[in-house]
């Protein structure tokens, strides 16, 4: 599975779970839960920069909405490699859970 990346590396880990076998808390998922968290931080920040007024120095040109989608990636990155918002926390403790009750 080294060759799979991204959603697909976590499709194909939720696929190998089953009722006998529960699903293992490898560095896959934690980092499947950890991407997942990075891409709501990056909707939550591109939904936030939706309300600024574009007038004065946010001209809301081309070049601008592109910095500005490099920005949001970045620290959304950022914030879900530190401690992060809690969210791929929720999503562990929920696989957890999941692979006991099977």
């Amino acid at each position: 599975m080294d060759g799979i990346k991204g959603p697909l590396k976590a499709q194909a880990l939720v696929g190998m779970a089953t009722p006998e076998k529960p699903l293992p808390l490898t560095q896959d998922v934690k980092a499947a839960a950890q991407q997942f968290e990075a891409l709501l931080v990056q909707e939550m920040l591109k939904s936030m920069w939706s309300t600024v007024p574009k007038q004065g120095m946010l001209s809301g040109s081309y070049e601008e909405g592109m910095y500005r989608d490099m920005l949001n990636e970045a620290l959304a990155q950022s914030i879900s490699e530190g401690q992060g918002m809690g969210i791929k926390d929720i999503i562990l403790r929920d696989i957890n859970a999941l692979s006991k009750n099977k």
